[in-house]
């Protein structure tokens, strides 16, 4: 399994419309792509009052290495150009991928 983490920072102004946009509209269209498994989403609690944003997570699941390049070549532009539109320069992105996750449970 491959796990794709998109970390996020929001600006204060926009964050809980940005929120419930990945709630339901974003996460729900990239969890329609080929091979994706599930999400989740980390919002962290409280913060610095002075900072001028907030930070989000996304942690996605997803089936191989091979879904995660079909991803990248077929989905990732269309569905990101789709937040810039309707968030421009209110949040910034950077991603990571791990290509190897063993998961456990309790």
């Amino acid at each position: 399994m491959v796990t794709y983490i998109v970390h996020l920072t929001v600006r204060h102004e926009v964050y809980p419309e940005y929120v419930e946009w990945l709630k339901k509209e974003h996460i729900k269209e990239v969890l329609a792509c080929p091979g994706f498994l599930g999400a989740d989403l980390c919002l962290r609690k409280g913060g610095n009052l002075e900072a001028s944003s907030k930070e989000v997570k996304v942690v996605y699941r997803i089936k191989d290495e091979e879904h995660m390049k079909l991803y990248m070549t077929e989905y990732a532009m269309k569905l990101r150009e789709k937040g810039l539109e309707k968030f421009p320069g209110q949040f910034s992105a950077s991603r990571e991928v791990w290509l190897e996750t063993e998961g456990f449970n309790a």
